[in-house]
């Protein structure tokens, strides 16, 4: 059963063109059921539904009690009653709301949080963007402000049996265009568009979990992006300086021959090559990471020690020193090899934009040398797509992807956010989280 979940506010207008287009878009992909939560005007006695939304058999409009509407065991919408001009419209349900279910929101917002659990399922807040034009109390700084941050846009979900689901949050624009991987919908019809970009969670290879990257090439292989942005390519299991003092964890590297920094940098070169190779038509950017500068620390205070690293961190000091300039991983690589020529190397302060967006910024560094987070980037007047955190997020300014790796490492331990997540930006320059669940 396939759904498609939005939010309409009373008394306000139907971007006619943006349903034109979700309505072919429910053509393509075989919606049974258009969703419509319903949230007040700007008045308390405003009532007024559009007649367009009540015509059409497959539309729906929610009227939910306390115990909302599942869609399996593990996914469920829920109404809120909140205001559509508040801000944050996930400001406190991560406490409230049943721990057993992921929720489908309402607002003419599009946000996402995934929220920390103990299941083996992923669990997440997400809300679904607006059907209708804005209609607050533009004399109120707060309607302002919710004029300003009206999203228009849908959920678009897939129950495949009682347990599993996809979920994929649509950004539309104003004019009611919206991407859905390579399809484009403008005017009530689909076209095929090339997506401008495809940022991946956080890779470290070594750790890289193989069922997402099977799917992460399916994924290049049918959208066909004109880049790729890498995150956190290099793992550093053999230098981590977390676990320099860590007898066990030395024992363990090398019980699972990963104890060799040459090796390791190597095995990070075959598999950037790879995916170079496999797809010489795109792009791929490695953007400098917090996994990278372990690197740094390493030469610049323990390589002499470390006896079976020692050579290949002298030849890697000597090539610091005489090239201070180039991201040190791709230093390190070419030290062992040759790194393809589609694939392109930027430093963490590197200004990387397309379409507007910063691909290129991490998202370990906060502003004024504090810690990065993607709430702390959601204050920034600045749009970018982040990593690191290994959770996904949508916030006011943008997104954040998750993680590629296997969900329980050695380190993960207890309740766990982490998701396996993508982002792909468009030619509109809207952008889209594409979450794995499985």
């Amino acid at each position: 059963m396939n759904y498609l979940v939005s939010t309409i506010q009373l008394n306000a207008l139907v971007n006619r063109p943006f349903l034109r287009n979700m309505l072919a878009f429910a053509d393509q992909h075989n919606v049974t059921k258009i969703y419509l939560y319903v949230m007040p005007g700007k008045n308390q006695d405003e009532s007024s539904i559009p007649e367009i939304l009540l015509m059409n058999e497959r539309i729906e409009l929610l009227f939910l009690d306390k115990n909302g509407k599942k869609l399996n065991s593990n996914l469920k919408l829920y109404d809120t009653g909140i205001l559509a001009s508040q801000i944050n419209p996930l400001t406190g349900f991560n406490k409230k709301l049943h721990r057993d279910y992921s929720y489908i929101l309402p607002s003419p917002k599009i946000r996402y949080a995934s929220i920390p659990n103990t299941s083996k399922h992923p669990r997440f807040l997400a809300t679904t963007g607006a059907l209708t034009h804005g209609n607050y109390k533009l004399h109120t700084a707060q309607g302002r402000k919710a004029e300003l941050e009206h999203e228009y846009g849908f959920s678009f979900v897939k129950v495949t049996n009682s347990r599993k689901f996809t979920f994929h949050p649509v950004m539309a624009m104003k004019n009611g265009k919206f991407n859905y991987y390579r399809e484009h919908y403008t005017n009530g019809t689909m076209i095929d568009q090339q997506p401008e970009a495809i940022v991946l969670g956080d890779w470290h290879t070594g750790d890289t979990c193989s069922w997402v990257r099977a799917e992460t090439i399916k994924m290049l292989e049918t959208v066909r992006p004109k880049r790729a942005v890498f995150h956190d390519l290099f793992n550093g299991h053999s230098i981590n300086h977390h676990e320099r003092r860590d007898t066990f964890s030395k024992a363990q590297l090398w019980k699972n021959k990963i104890h060799v920094l040459r090796e390791e940098i190597d095995q990070c070169r075959k598999e950037v090559n790879f995916f170079a190779a496999k797809f010489p038509d795109i792009q791929f950017i490695v953007a400098e990471s917090n996994h990278d500068l372990f690197l740094r620390e390493y030469i610049g205070q323990s390589f002499l020690e470390d006896g079976q690293n020692s050579v290949f961190g002298c030849q890697l000091f000597v090539a610091l020193d005489t090239d201070p300039v180039t991201p040190i991983l791709k230093t390190a690589m070419l030290l062992v090899g040759n790194v393809a020529e589609n694939v392109i190397f930027l430093d963490e302060d590197d200004e990387y934009r397309i379409k507007g967006t910063g691909l290129g910024i991490h998202g370990h560094r906060g502003a004024n040398g504090s810690r990065g987070s993607a709430l702390s980037f959601s204050n920034n007047n600045l749009k970018l797509v982040t990593a690191h955190g290994h959770s996904p997020w949508i916030h006011a300014n943008g997104l954040a992807v998750g993680t590629s790796t296997k969900k329980k490492l050695g380190y993960t331990k207890g309740p766990s956010s982490w998701e396996h997540a993508h982002v792909i930006l468009y030619q509109t320059g809207k952008c889209t989280l594409i979450t794995m669940i499985h």
